[in-house]
C-alpha cells in the first residue's frame, strides 16, 4: 500500500521531534561537561578565563554532539515508533493495510537524507570549529601548529611557512642535548614542487631554527649530493611539542581526509586509521539506516505481547553491539588482517541485513 502524503509528513515530523529532541538534551549535558573541563584546562593559563573557557566549550562541543549521531537516530527513532506504538497508531495503521516497510520507510528515508547533511555540512563544520578551538588553545599558549606525530619510535614532522612546506623525519631525539638524529628534510613549495633534500646524523634545535652540520644537500638536477658544512634551516615547533599528536584523524572532515591523506602518505606515515575515519564518515548515512531499522525491530511489537520493556532494552543493547563491533572491526583493520573499507563498512552493512531479515520475518510470519 502506497503511503499517503499525510500520513508520511506525520510520521516523519515525530521522528524529527524525537530525534532533534534528544540530540538538544545532549548537546546541553555535553556542553556542560565540557565547560568544566574547559576551567579545569584555563586554570593552568594565565592569560585564560571563564570567557575564554566558554568560548573553547562552544566551538567544541558540535563535534563531540556529533560523535554520538547514531545513538542520538537510535534512541530518536525508537522514542518515536514507541509512541506510535503506545497510542495504538501502529495498530491503526496496519489494519489499514500498510505494511511495517510503509511505516519505517519516512523515517527510513529521513535518517539517510540527514546522514548526507552531517556527513557533507555539519561535520565539516564542526571539525572547522573544533581545529579553531585548538588553535586559540595554542596561540593562547604560545604555541604554533603543524602536524607532528611519532610512528614506532621515529619523529615526522610536517610545517608550513608562507612560501614553503616542510617535511623532517627523525630517527630519535634528546631533549636534554635539543638534538635529533639521523634526520632528513624535505622542502618544497606550496604547490608541492620539490625544491630540496637535506640528510645529516645529527641536527641541533635552537633559536627556532634547525641547526645541520655536514648535512648532504639534494636539489633537482644534481647529479650527486652535496656536502655542506653547516646550514641553518627555520622551526616551528620545540622537541617538547614531540609528545603531542595534534593531527588526530576524528579531527578532520570529508572534505580534508583525501588531500590530507596524500600528504600523510607522501611523509611515509601510516594512513590506515585516516582511511578508516574517511570510510566511516562515507558509511554514516547506511549506518543511521542501521539504526532505525534496529529501533523499528524492538519497539514497534504490540504492548499486549507483553515485554515491552525488555524488548527496548534489547534495542538498545543492539545499538551498543553494533558500536563495539563497529571498534573491533575498525581494529581487524589497523592489524592488517582485514581490508579498510570491509572493516568500515561491514558492521553497518550487516546490522541492516539482520534488521532487514528479522523484520520480514515479523511481517510475513
Amino acid at each position: 500500500m502506497t503511503l499517503p502524503l499525510t500520513m508520511y509528513r506525520y510520521l516523519t515530523t515525530q521522528a524529527v521531534i524525537g530525534i532533534v529532541g534528544l540530540f538538544l538534551i545532549l548537546s546541553g549535558l555535553i556542553l556542560l561537561i565540557d565547560l568544566i573541563e574547559s576551567l579545569r584546562e584555563v586554570e593552568k593559563i594565565e592569560a585564560a578565563g571563564f570567557d575564554f573557557a566558554l568560548k573553547l566549550t562552544l566551538l567544541r562541543a558540535p563535534k563531540l554532539a556529533l560523535t554520538l549521531t547514531p545513538f542520538i537516530f537510535l534512541f530518536g527513532a525508537m522514542w518515536a515508533f514507541y509512541q506510535l506504538n503506545r497510542r495504538s497508531e501502529i495498530a491503526v495503521m496496519r489494519s489499514a493495510g500498510m505494511s511495517v516497510w510503509a511505516i519505517i520507510s519516512p523515517v527510513a528515508v529521513l535518517s539517510f537524507c540527514l546522514g548526507v547533511i552531517v556527513l557533507t555540512l555539519l561535520d565539516p563544520l564542526a571539525s572547522r570549529m573544533s581545529a579553531q578551538a585548538d588553535a586559540e588553545k595554542n596561540s593562547i599558549r604560545g604555541k604554533s601548529t603543524q602536524l607532528l606525530t611519532t610512528v614506532e619510535g621515529d619523529i615526522w614532522v610536517r610545517q608550513r611557512s608562507d612560501d614553503l612546506a616542510l617535511i623532517l623525519h627523525a630517527g630519535s631525539y634528546d631533549l636534554a642535548n635539543r638534538t635529533l638524529s639521523d634526520v632528513s628534510i624535505w622542502r618544497r613549495d606550496l604547490q608541492g614542487v620539490f625544491i630540496e633534500r637535506w640528510d645529516a646524523e645529527k641536527v641541533l634545535l635552537e633559536n627556532k631554527e634547525f641547526v645541520l652540520t655536514d648535512a648532504y644537500r639534494s636539489r633537482p638536477g644534481d647529479t650527486t649530493p652535496v656536502l655542506v658544512a653547516s646550514e641553518k634551516i627555520p622551526s616551528a615547533f620545540n622537541l617538547e611539542d614531540l609528545r603531542e599528536d595534534i593531527a588526530k584523524p576524528d579531527s578532520l572532515s570529508i572534505w580534508t581526509l583525501r588531500d590530507f591523506m596524500q600528504v600523510i602518505e607522501d611523509a611515509g606515515l601510516p594512513v590506515v586509521a585516516y582511511q578508516l575515519r574517511y570510510h566511516d564518515l562515507i558509511s554514516l548515512p547506511v549506518k543511521l539506516v542501521a539504526m532505525v531499522l534496529i529501533a523499528a525491530l524492538f519497539s514497534m511489537r504490540p504492548l499486549r505481547s507483553g515485554g515491552t520493556l525488555p524488548l527496548i532494552l534489547s534495542g538498545i543493547a543492539a545499538g551498543f553491539l553494533l558500536f563495539i563491533t563497529s571498534e573491533l572491526s575498525n581494529a581487524t583493520a589497523e592489524a592488517q588482517v582485514a581490508p579498510v573499507w570491509l572493516a568500515a563498512w561491514a558492521p553497518a552493512a550487516i546490522a541492516v541485513l539482520l534488521s532487514l531479515t528479522m523484520l520480514l520475518y515479523t511481517e510475513d510470519g
